[in-house]
């Protein structure tokens, strides 16, 4: 059986996996998936790692293989947004999550910046927060620790949800990442998922690129992730539709 080479973000696993097994099952080819933050499967393609297709949870990571003459174009396919995961007691899932936020005795976790687009985007939630509440931003960000996502950050457990593990595990009271994980997390009963209050809710652009050594075979994967029935199968597993 012929196979295609993808990488893609870690928060592309859940919806994936049953798009490419679907993939798979109609096209006759084997995906190769390997999973992990986009910035740094990006530097593993700077630094000789030749994936046919590449799908980053951001347009700025493709867009920068795109510069380096690795992909031609840059092509938006899917979107996502960010929420707050807290432990799942009274103080946490009752009051206002702006409020909660600027309260310093909750610990917050995110993502690793630079190296995984998610804790890029927890930067810009603090962007927001302190456009809000001057001074209340900055405080956020200083006290925010990066917890997974970044080179030496320790592995999730390979059953078990980021945010739900590192609030199980004691690691922090409130997990900023991605909504898409939203429903799968509504099946551990030791957190509960809150969605961003609009001021600080913004939705976020995934990009994919074809690598020059894509051939017709990568080509049908991208197409089928364009398609109506890919795009189907990714708003049903939490992503949302490009606008």
């Amino acid at each position: 059986m012929n196979s295609i080479t993808l990488f893609a973000a870690g928060s592309l696993r859940l919806a994936f996996t049953p798009l490419l097994a679907v993939f798979e099952q109609e096209s006759g080819y084997r995906v190769e998936a390997t999973f992990g933050p986009a910035g740094m499967l990006r530097e593993r393609i700077e630094r000789g790692g030749r994936p046919q297709v590449f799908a980053s949870a951001n347009l700025e990571h493709p867009q920068r293989l795109v510069a380096l003459g690795f992909a031609q174009a840059v092509q938006p396919f899917t979107r996502n947004r960010l929420c707050a995961t807290v432990r799942n007691i009274p103080e946490l899932t009752q009051p206002d999550l702006l409020t909660l936020l600027c309260d310093p005795q909750w610990r917050v976790g995110t993502s690793t910046p630079v190296a995984d687009p998610s804790g890029d985007y927890a930067q810009q939630l603090f962007e927001r927060l302190e456009q809000c509440l001057p001074g209340q931003g900055s405080a956020l960000r200083s006290r925010a620790v990066a917890l997974v996502g970044g080179p030496d950050s320790k592995a999730i457990p390979a059953d078990r949800l980021a945010a739900e593990y590192l609030i199980a595990e004691g690691q922090a009271d409130i997990f900023l990442g991605y909504a898409s994980y939203a429903d799968a997390l509504a099946n551990c009963p030791q957190v509960k998922v809150r969605m961003l209050p609009a001021a600080l809710d913004f939705k976020v652009t995934y990009g994919l690129c074809l690598l020059d050594e894509g051939g017709a075979a990568a080509q049908q994967l991208v197409a089928f992730i364009q398609s109506v029935q890919g795009q189907s199968i990714l708003h049903r597993m939490g992503m949302l539709a490009l606008d």
